[in-house]
C-alpha cells in the first residue's frame, strides 16, 4: 500500500472530498467530471489491474458539482484471483490521500422480483457470502472489529432521494448480497437469497464497504439491476454492460445532484 499510495502522492497533490467507484459499464459519469489528471491503474507499482470488460482501470482526479473527487474507473474483483486486500486497494488508496466519504456502484441482478431490469436501488444494507476471506484479515488491534450498522450512510440515503423525487427518477431501496464469482448464480441458490431477503446480488462492494467503515468513512452505495433471470432467463455479461450503460445515466445524474447539496 505504501508503494501505491507514494506513487499517486508524488504525481498530483490532490485533496480528495469524494472517492467515487465505478462498477461494470457505469462510466457515464466521468461525462460530467471536469478531469484534473488520469493515471492508468497499469503505471501504478504494486497496484492490482483490472481484467474484466467494462472495467477501464484508472484513477481519474477532477471536479464535480463543486467537489474534488477520485474517481477508480474500475475495479479489481476477488474472482480475478486478488486477494481480499487487493480488492479493497482503492479504498485504501482513496483514504491515504484524504478522502473521508465513497460513493460506489455496481451492476447487480435481481433477487427480488419485483425489481426490474434497468431499476436503480440504492444499497441501504448487505449480506456477505464472500466466506472464503475479509479485507480486514490480518489487521491488529480493536479497530478490525468493525461494526457494520448502518454501514450505508443513513443521511446521504435520505439526502438522494430527495433528490431522485426532485429529478423524477425512479428509485428503489434494499440489500445488496456478494458472492465470490465468477459463475452466476442457480435458480436454487436465487431462491435461498429470496427468502433471507435478499434484493440484489453482485460480486463487489461489499469488501471495499467493509474496508471503508474500518477507515470511518461515509458511505454510499448504488446498484444498476441488470439482469432478472426470474422474468428474463440466462444472464450473460455483455447484456449486462448495455443494460449498465443505460442505468449508468440516471446514477449519474443522482450523484451530481447530491454532490450540489451535501
Amino acid at each position: 500500500m505504501e508503494t501505491y499510495t507514494k506513487f499517486v502522492k508524488d504525481k498530483i497533490d490532490f485533496k480528495v472530498d469524494f472517492a467515487i467507484i465505478i462498477g461494470s459499464g457505469l462510466s457515464s459519469i466521468l461525462d460530467r467530471v471536469q478531469i484534473v489528471k488520469k493515471i492508468s491503474y497499469q503505471d501504478i507499482p504494486d497496484y492490482p489491474v483490472s481484467t474484466v470488460a467494462g472495467h477501464t482501470g484508472e484513477l481519474i482526479f477532477g471536479t464535480l458539482s463543486g467537489k474534488n473527487v477520485l474517481v477508480f474507473n474500475g475495479r479489481v474483483h476477488f474472482y480475478e484471483g486478488y486477494s481480499m486486500r487487493e480488492v479493497a486497494s482503492s479504498v485504501y488508496l482513496a483514504h491515504a490521500i484524504g478522502a473521508n466519504n465513497m460513493i460506489i456502484t455496481n451492476a447487480a441482478g435481481a433477487v427480488n422480483t419485483t425489481l426490474k431490469v434497468g431499476d436503480i436501488m440504492l444499497i441501504r444494507d448487505h449480506v456477505n457470502f464472500i466466506f472464503a476471506d475479509n479485507p480486514l484479515r490480518g489487521e491488529q488491534g480493536n479497530e478490525r472489529f468493525v461494526d457494520l450498522i448502518d454501514a450505508y450512510d443513513k443521511e446521504y440515503l435520505a439526502k438522494v432521494s430527495e433528490v431522485a423525487e426532485r429529478k423524477g427518477i425512479n428509485i428503489k431501496e434494499g440489500i445488496y448480497c456478494a458472492v465470490s464469482g465468477p459463475n452466476y448464480e442457480t435458480m436454487a441458490e436465487l431462491n435461498l437469497m429470496s427468502r433471507l431477503g435478499i434484493d440484489a446480488v453482485g460480486m463487489s462492494t461489499v469488501p471495499e464497504v467493509i474496508v471503508a467503515r474500518y477507515l470511518n468513512m461515509k458511505v454510499l452505495g448504488f446498484s444498476c439491476i441488470t439482469d432478472n433471470v426470474f422474468v428474463d432467463g440466462k444472464v450473460t455479461h455483455e447484456k449486462v454492460l448495455d443494460i449498465a450503460n443505460r442505468c449508468g445515466k440516471d446514477i449519474s445524474c443522482l450523484i451530481e445532484e447530491f454532490l450540489k447539496e451535501i
